[in-house]
């Protein structure tokens, strides 16, 4: 009751927890709108965390895809890294429109198949599809299941002790992808790779440099915590690469000079100055 959805709309929140019950305990998936722009998805009828959130919340699960106008514009590049069944992919597309581009790039085969599967009941033509893991080399590598929930989202390709399955798959740094796609620019990049956010701007480097495209990611990955890493490292290479960091409260992004406390997302920006 305290989320920032649940309290801009109670009654439509509480109306749309009530029938995906119903249509858990009848294992329906309906097709449902993530916004009011239009766009079509299905989720798994159960109660894990990516379905129960994106049918009951819609695009208020997160701050940063609540407020994706702000950093994507018609017309702009968009990287989804760590893509899952779509929900970024889905709103950068129409936001972007006909003229721009959204690379999908989910290596999960469960996962890879819905997001293929809601793109297509889109008919987005500018949405292209990799089914691969972005990393700092090209090659192949485990793709390591996180023990949290049998949920979608825990794909990683850092293992622990609460991996207990993977599968193989294969890697491409973002410059290779870049070269191969033939993009002419990127403007704007979400990391939500579980933990391996370093690896993913370490094969980034020479298209950060190039074009210094808005990056929004994750901080604080449960894994980087239980493997006893640092949690910092993504922050820390960007900051080198003359990246500042805001986070979003309340639709405003607000400068920060520290990595949060708190597991969230940050919104990374080349520069020194705030945006207007």
């Amino acid at each position: 009751m305290a989320h920032p959805g649940f309290r801009a709309e109670p009654v439509p929140v509480l109306a749309r927890a009530a029938v995906w019950l119903g249509c858990v305990a009848l294992k329906r998936s309906p097709r449902f709108s993530l916004t009011s722009g239009g766009e079509q998805l299905r989720v798994p009828p159960d109660l894990r965390y990516t379905s129960v959130t994106s049918f009951v919340l819609r695009d208020w699960s997160e701050p940063e895809l609540r407020e994706l106008d702000q950093f994507v514009a018609p017309g702009a590049v968009f990287i989804d890294a760590g893509a899952n069944i779509g929900l970024y992919t889905l709103k950068a597309a129409r936001l972007a429109g006909p003229d721009g581009i959204v690379v999908a790039v989910e290596p999960g085969t469960v996962a890879a198949d819905r997001l293929a599967a809601n793109v297509a009941l889109n008919r987005f033509a500018t949405v292209r599809l990799v089914r691969k893991a972005l990393s700092d080399r090209n090659g192949m590598a485990v793709l390591h299941h996180v023990s949290a929930g049998g949920d979608l989202q825990a794909f990683s390709l850092l293992g622990d002790s609460a991996t207990k399955e993977g599968e193989e798959v294969a890697t491409v740094t973002l410059d290779s992808l870049v070269e191969e796609l033939n993009l002419p620019r990127i403007d704007c990049i979400k990391m939500d790779v579980e933990g391996a956010e370093p690896m993913v701007v370490e094969g980034a480097r020479r298209s950060l440099e190039r074009w210094h495209p808005t990056i929004l990611f994750e901080v604080n990955s449960a894994i980087l915590h239980r493997r006893g890493e640092r949690t910092d490292g993504c922050w820390e290479r960007l900051e080198a690469m003359g990246y500042r960091f805001w986070r979003l409260e309340q639709g405003r992004l607000v400068p920060i000079a520290t990595v949060p406390a708190d597991f969230c997302n940050v919104v990374a920006m080349h520069g020194r100055t705030a945006p207007s």
